[in-house]
């Protein structure tokens, strides 16, 4: 609650995650449920709208995909404002990658939207340290994330992810 009313006191015009809101890692719908009800009560008291973004905390198993969908809707999705488009993509599509369906969905995305001055990306997951290390030993991009940084181009883009629970800045591309 005390970081709820920090960012109160900031009076941002809204609030995008990176997700890991919930603790998760269960198939019990209630017990499910009571964790988003505890959360959802503390997202209530903001002044602003908050944006959802997954993490694989939010996102294990076939019960938890579902119960997404069923409260917030699509689990990516995106936004304009002031000419700045917002991007929120879901790193567990299943698992630390990003699926056809959701590929296919961000190109299109990208393609209506290539005339935003920015382009602002979140995801759960720093999937390009997933890719590289994957390159690096051989394989394939397992991620889909270097067709995400083909898709973005020559673009101007941020991304910002979560997961790890260190602040680490990236200046890539």
């Amino acid at each position: 609650m005390q970081a709820v009313n920090r960012v109160n006191l900031l009076r941002p015009k809204f609030v995008v995650s990176v997700g890991d809101l919930i603790e998760g890692y269960t198939e019990n719908r209630q017990q499910l449920e009571a964790e988003w009800n505890e959360f959802l009560g503390f997202i209530d008291k903001l002044d602003m709208r908050f944006f959802f973004v997954a993490g694989n905390h939010d996102l294990s198993n076939a019960v938890m995909h579902k119960l997404w969908r069923d409260k917030f809707g699509p689990e990516w999705y995106s936004f304009d404002y002031k000419k700045v488009h917002f991007v929120c993509l879901n790193s567990e599509d299943p698992v630390s990658r990003l699926g056809s369906e959701q590929l296919e969905w961000l190109a299109e995305d990208l393609r209506q939207h290539n005339d935003a001055r920015w382009t602002l990306v979140f995801v759960h997951k720093p999937l390009w340290m997933y890719a590289e290390r994957e390159i690096a030993a051989g394989n394939e991009d397992s991620t889909g994330w270097k067709q995400v940084e083909t898709l973005l181009g020559n673009r101007p883009h941020t991304v910002f992810a979560g997961h790890f629970h260190t602040y680490t800045k990236y200046e890539r591309n």
